[in-house]
């Protein structure tokens, strides 16, 4: 895996289209119907089980919690703000320490409360993107029924039978129906009204229920117990875009009123209502009374073109004749669909700069040669009797999955990365020649029911998690830090392409469900990656290059060189790119000196370090364009173009005025 990285029982996906709020409609998935994507050859690439998933369930690939259904050895999840330890008895709860470096900030499973039910295996039975429903069972049958969500403030056991819960401490009392555990100086709470304590177990009666909860610092378990609702059950999301703003709802269903956690930057609690404070490695976590959880991020509209209006001669006749050279120089694509997909956006891109600039010659040949790359993988049966350049349809995973199968994507690993790619360029040559969308048509819709559209037995937002505001990268997980994501920039890259193949198709729904997933990822790119305002003392470094669900890291999958951990979180360089990063010039200018300065511009990714440095003022600008007149075509990135490189250096000076 080079970077780590349905339809959900539970799950509903709303929007509410219009800044005026009308009442919340279900999305029916629109691209990739079920036939275009069974259409494909069937093949089942992956060799990963599937081991812990109810009959009748999507596999949950790139989740939060995939590894509670694919890992062999149960594999730590983490509920935001808590840690939970499966176990095939009974499950850890844990809120784990914060330990930082200079290079790490961390919060792993490192012990916590145990919780035994004296089951001996557990199963996944509903799962949502936020939520997921575990029934452990003895060889007697099921015994409790175990729901774990993001931003819900417990773990909620639903008893099937009587069930004794074993806990790693003995109970004190607070009120008839509320206890608390200590272990290891940490104070856990456990509510439950009809149950039965007795030194360190507590019975709790069939058809009852259980809720433990970490008690966190400045709270107290009795206004917890009084503040929580009933178990959550699952937690539907609701989504809306206007003219500035990009809005998410999240409801946790059954609970009603109860204790809930924004994620960081997602401050949806009114300070009369909040019961503490949690430390966690995205900042403090502040638990709050609410009936849900509700945010805004600035809007952010898909790009594909640069605004040229100003542009003097000279760089014009720049543009022009490297424009020329690079469209004269395109290749075949090569055969995956990581760099496949880079080589089809790159040709694209030089397409969409010939049309801006009005260059109608350079633009027909650039089209000429993206249809020509394009073309073998526009046969949704080309992997009947092709290797390469093709698609299939994993009909036990329910993924498409390009041939040959590029970095764990046969598991799910990237998939946002890499279709997002194919969609910008399939974008960019329907919106030049509108003629050729029918046969782009149905692999494309097949790529958008994969990551984010759903189709019959693929799931929708595969890969987003609505309640961090990001996507995983990786399929299964199998990890003890939970889920990851790298390059946050390719991310926002694949909603782009995403919403440019809405709206050149027409389809306002999907266009709709794009910009939020667009704005939303935006956001969490600048947030959580390259301007985190949170950082602990400690922590040497002024970006984050690899997120996880426990912990954050200056490091990537593939270098230890700065300008690698830097760059990785600025290409595809592009349009859409101006539109979030270019708001704050002295961060630019830190990150860049962080990664070494001008000295990155040499390194791994150096050439998107050198393009992000134009951001930051005047004098990046001038090192920016030193460096672009000397660099050469070689020294760039596969994904990017001398063309590309001065269309982007130009658009800066232009931005700056």
């Amino acid at each position: 895996m080079r970077r780590a990285g349905a339809i959900a029982v539970g799950l509903t996906l709303t929007f509410l289209i219009t800044a005026c709020t009308p009442t919340p409609a279900p999305v029916t998935p629109r691209h990739g119907d079920s036939a275009g994507v069974q259409g494909m050859p069937v093949e089942q690439i992956s060799t990963a089980p599937v081991l812990r998933l109810a009959d009748g369930l999507t596999p949950p690939t790139s989740r939060w919690f995939s590894s509670l259904v694919f890992s062999a050895d149960p594999q730590p999840v983490y509920p935001y703000p808590l840690a939970f330890g499966p176990r095939m008895d009974g499950f850890t709860l844990q809120l784990p320490p914060v330990a930082v470096t200079a290079t790490t900030i961390a919060a792993p499973l490192t012990g916590g409360l145990s919780v035994g039910l004296d089951a001996s295996e557990f199963t996944v039975t509903a799962y949502d993107p936020v939520s997921v429903t575990m029934q452990y069972a003895d060889a007697a049958g099921p015994i409790a029924d175990v729901t774990i969500a993001e931003g819900a403030g417990t773990v909620g056991v639903r008893t099937i039978t009587d069930t004794t819960l074993a806990l790693g401490g003995s109970l004190d009392s607070v009120s008839e129906s509320v206890w608390t555990v200590v272990v290891d100086g940490e104070e856990y709470g456990i509510l439950s009204p009809g149950a039965r304590a007795e030194g360190s177990t507590l019975t709790v009666p069939a058809g009852s229920a259980a809720q433990v909860f970490a008690v966190p610092d400045g709270g107290s378990p009795a206004a917890w117990a009084t503040a929580v609702g009933d178990p959550v059950t699952a937690v539907t999301v609701a989504a809306s875009t206007d003219s500035v703003t990009a809005r998410t709802q999240l409801t946790y269903e059954g609970a009603g009123r109860t204790v809930l956690v924004p994620f960081a930057g997602h401050d949806a609690c009114t300070p009369d209502a909040r019961l503490g404070t949690f430390t966690t490695p995205y900042g403090d976590a502040t638990p709050c009374v609410a009936d849900g959880l509700e945010w805004t991020v600035p809007v952010i509209e898909a790009a594909s073109r640069y605004d040229f209006d100003g542009i003097d001669e000279a760089p014009r006749t720049a543009l022009v004749t490297q424009l020329g050279i690079d469209i004269g120089a395109v290749t075949p694509a090569p055969a995956d669909t990581y760099f496949g997909g880079k080589s089809v956006a790159r040709t694209a891109a030089l397409l969409s700069l010939a049309a801006s600039l009005g260059e109608d010659e350079l633009a027909d040949l650039a089209a000429d040669a993206l249809a020509g790359q394009l073309e073998p993988w526009l046969d949704p049966r080309a992997c009947a009797t092709a290797s390469e350049r093709c698609f299939v349809y994993d009909d036990r995973l329910h993924l498409v999955v390009g041939k040959p199968a590029a970095f764990g994507a046969e598991d799910g690993n990237d998939h946002h990365f890499h279709y997002g790619y194919f969609l910008t360029a399939a974008a960019i040559l329907a919106a030049y020649r509108p003629e050729t969308s029918d046969a782009l048509r149905p692999v494309m819709d097949a790529l958008v029911a994969d990551i984010a559209a759903g189709a019959g037995d693929v799931p929708e937002i595969r890969v987003f998690d609505p309640y961090r505001g990001h996507s995983w990268a990786a399929g299964l997980a199998p990890f003890s830090d939970g889920n990851n994501q790298e390059s946050s920039s390719e991310a926002v890259a694949a909603w782009n392409g995403l919403a440019l193949w809405a709206d050149v198709t027409g389809d306002a729904a999907l266009a709709e469900r794009a910009t939020w997933l667009l704005s939303a990822e935006a956001d969490a790119a600048t947030r959580l990656w390259l301007e985190p305002d949170d950082l602990p003392a400690g922590y040497g470094h002024s970006i984050v290059s690899l997120s996880w669900s426990d912990k954050r890291d200056y490091a990537t999958w593939f270098s230890a060189e700065p300008s690698a951990i830097l760059g990785i979180q600025l290409l595809p360089l592009g349009p859409v790119s101006l539109e979030y990063l270019a708001d704050d010039p002295e961060r630019v200018a830190a990150n860049v000196a962080d990664a070494g300065g001008g000295a990155a511009f040499a390194g791994p990714l150096g050439d998107s370090v050198a393009q992000y440095a134009a951001l930051s003022g005047a004098d990046g600008l001038a090192a920016a364009e030193a460096w672009a007149a000397a660099v050469s075509a070689d020294d760039l990135d596969d994904g990017t173009s001398l063309s590309s490189v001065l269309a982007w250096l130009t658009a800066v000076a232009l931005h700056a005025q």
